[in-house]
């Protein structure tokens, strides 16, 4: 299945909605415009047809009068040939009727519609003229033979009319059986009565019955029962067949089967089985035209119902295609609304799907997404929302890290400079505990090399006392002059303390000063954009004016330049404004800094001032000590040799401390360097947690 699928899915995914969504349609379309073209043409055929049909009806109705005319004529013509002059009158009526009729005729048949049939309407045209002309001039026999040849003509000529225009080829079985008895039964049945009707005034004029035409009576009369049976039968399956016929269909069936019945036994009571003919032609005459006036009448209802089953065949043909048009088109709209929503709503849904994982790009994770469909897209909206509360709650632990971590660097960094600071005291004191054990080891070394003269010098003690007092004292008012000064260090220290702070706030007006600046470059911007806009209504209106106003046009181009360069004066400006903004902020962050720093300094002035007050305090002691030292020479001399034994592990112990200050200086060198170290990546460290800041801050979470 997905070998079968793969050009589909391949298709399909080369293209966009809109795209999927046509060559979908066009899928459908296609076929159904196929199909719905195939029904439209089939029933607008069905309903040309019965159109056809029904003008081929309207076309036999027209000529069957004609038929009757010439009938009643060759009658009419029949009884004056065989003596019966009375009926001159109406065989003229009947020429004037029949030359009307084929005037009528000629405006139909005369159109190219039916083009076929037309040389065969001019043919019984002239075979009429010829007839009329030389009718009176020919004997009774062939003037009736020519009549019933033109007759014959005429109902071949309907017979093609109704094969022209299709009628004798309905798929329909009532409609079949009532065309056979407009186009073929009933004609026949009233040429056959009309036979009867002249032959028999010609008989009953002339007042004798050859055997000719009593065979041809007889024959004429079997055919007429014959087309009775023919009708009776016809109408009885159209009766079972159609279940809307007229009323009147099945009473006009009957009284035309008993009226020609009825004029059939006065045929033969009156002329075939009678040896004196005594009945009046007029009235036999009468008799028949009489009788084919009910067959007249019964061909008008089966016209009538023919033309009215035709009718409805042609609305119902003609409905069907109209609901069935009108239903598709409706499912066409509805197809196409529907299509039409769901592209909106996939476009839609698509959109707000992309619009918040942009937000989400951007780093807004304040707000989820709220699809209104209940597709697979939803899931997809789902899952977004379930990836935005894991991130924001990852990114929220991570800001949160951050701020922590910060935080402790800003501890760490500030604890290391002040371990650093310490360090370097301790480093100095070891320095100088190493140096004074190393000048008191070279001192015990001398002093244990001199010892054999410390009595010739002991009377220097008091001189060298003395001098050791005066020092004493110097280094008393020396150490009293350093804590001044640092005193004044510190005043100074606060003096740059309150500078700096001044600064600070002299930095955050320019700031504001700034901010505020960029409010006027930006309403400025806006000057020379409505300046432009002005400029160009302007220019337009002077285009207008004409001539009259190229002056006008040349100062509002001018204008519009001048906005344009005020524009990009404002925009240069706004940068070098955003670029001394974050000088600004620079300046911010360092005065910042300095004051830390500042404070530091303060921190450590402080402590070298209680060292260094610790410093006086021990030179007041040694001061005293030296005066104790100047008392107690003499007794130094009577220690003497206590003092010379004591020498000697002096001088062991100072080797030894020697060596431990000398090895404490090394690592405190190596600890200093390690503190260094720990302050530059405290600072790194630094770095990164601000920039870690910076980043975390550019996301917007929900609280």
């Amino acid at each position: 299945m997905k070998v079968l699928l793969k050009p589909f899915v391949f298709f399909v995914s080369r293209l966009k909605y809109g795209g999927k969504f046509i060559a979908v349609s066009l899928l459908f379309a296609i076929p159904l415009v196929l199909l719905m073209y195939t029904y439209v043409t089939e029933h607008q055929s069905g309903i040309n047809a019965t159109k056809q049909h029904q003008y081929g009806v309207t076309q036999v109705n027209e000529v069957m009068p004609l038929i009757l005319l010439v009938q009643q004529h060759r009658g009419l013509m029949n009884g004056y040939l065989n003596g019966n002059v009375e009926s001159k009158f109406a065989i003229d009526e009947r020429q004037t009727e029949i030359a009307q009729r084929i005037a009528h005729l000629n405006k139909i048949f005369n159109s190219d519609k039916l083009a076929s049939s037309k040389m065969d309407w001019q043919g019984i045209q002239e075979k009429w003229e010829t007839l009329s002309a030389s009718a009176e001039s020919m004997r009774a026999n062939d003037s009736f033979k020519e009549h019933t040849d033109l007759i014959e003509d005429i109902q071949r000529f309907i017979v093609d009319l109704a094969d022209e225009t299709e009628l004798s080829l309905s798929n329909d079985i009532s409609t079949s059986y009532l065309t056979s008895l407009l186009v073929e039964e009933l004609p026949a049945l009233i040429e056959h009565t009309a036979i009867i009707r002249g032959r028999g005034n010609g008989v009953l004029a002339a007042g004798k019955l050859s055997l000719v035409l009593k065979d041809e009576l007889v024959l004429q009369s079997s055919q007429t029962y014959a087309d009775l049976h023919s009708l009776q039968k016809i109408a009885k399956l159209l009766v079972e067949q159609t279940d809307s016929l007229d009323e009147q269909f099945g009473v006009k069936v009957q009284a035309t089967i008993n009226a020609v019945s009825t004029y059939l036994l006065t045929l033969n009571h009156q002329i075939v089985d009678r040896s004196i003919l005594a009945m009046n032609p007029d009235d036999f005459y009468a008799e028949g035209t009489a009788t084919i006036d009910v067959v007249k009448e019964f061909y008008g209802i089966v016209h009538n119902e023919l033309d009215r089953l035709l009718e409805r065949e042609k609305n119902t043909l003609s409905y069907s295609m109209s609901f069935m048009i009108a239903i598709t088109s409706v499912m066409i709209i509805l197809v196409i609304m529907f299509y039409l929503a769901f592209y909106r709503n996939v476009i839609e849904t698509v959109r707000m799907i992309r619009i918040k994982v942009e937000d989400i790009a951007k780093g807004d994770f304040t707000k989820g997404i709220q699809l209104n469909t209940k597709d697979e897209l939803s899931e997809v909206g789902q899952a977004i929302n379930l990836m935005q509360q894991d991130m924001n709650k990852v990114l929220a632990q991570n800001k949160f890290i951050a701020e922590r971590t910060a935080a402790s660097s800003q501890e760490l960094m500030a604890i290391s400079h002040e371990s650093t600071q310490a360090m370097q005291q301790i480093a100095a004191s070891i320095q100088e505990v190493s140096d004074g054990t190393s000048s008191q080891r070279n001192t015990i070394t001398e002093t244990s090399t001199a010892m054999n003269e410390m009595a010739t010098g002991i009377s220097r003690i008091a001189e060298a006392a003395s001098e050791a007092a005066y020092v004493a004292e110097r280094a008393t008012e020396s150490a009293e002059q350093g804590d001044l000064q640092l005193a004044s260090t510190v005043l100074q220290m606060q003096s740059i303390k309150t500078t700096q702070l001044e600064s600070t706030q002299v930095v955050t007006k320019l700031d504001e000063h700034s901010a505020e600046i960029s409010e006027i470059i930006s309403a400025v911007m806006d000057i020379a954009q409505q300046t432009k806009l002005l400029s160009l209504n302007a220019n337009i209106e002077a285009a207008r004016a004409g001539e009259y106003g190229r002056g006008f046009s040349v100062v509002a181009q001018e204008v519009g330049k001048l906005a344009e360069q005020t524009s990009q004066s404002g925009e240069a400006i706004s940068d070098v404004l955003n670029i001394i903004r974050g000088l600004v902020d620079e300046a911010v962050v360092s005065m910042n800094r300095m004051q830390r720093e500042t404070d530091e300094g303060m921190h450590s002035i402080d402590l070298s001032k209680q060292m260094l007050n610790h410093i006086l305090g021990d030179i007041k002691v040694v001061s005293e000590q030296i005066e104790d030292v100047s008392s107690s020479s003499q007794e130094l001399a009577a220690e003497m040799e206590q003092v010379t034994a004591s020498i000697a592990e002096v001088a062991s112990i100072s080797e030894k401390t020697s060596n431990e200050a000398e090895t404490m200086a090394a690592a405190t060198e190596q600890q200093l360097a390690s503190m260094e170290e720990i302050q530059a990546s405290s600072e790194e460290l630094r770095d990164m947690s601000q920039q870690l800041q910076e980043d975390m801050s550019k996301f917007q979470l929900k609280v």
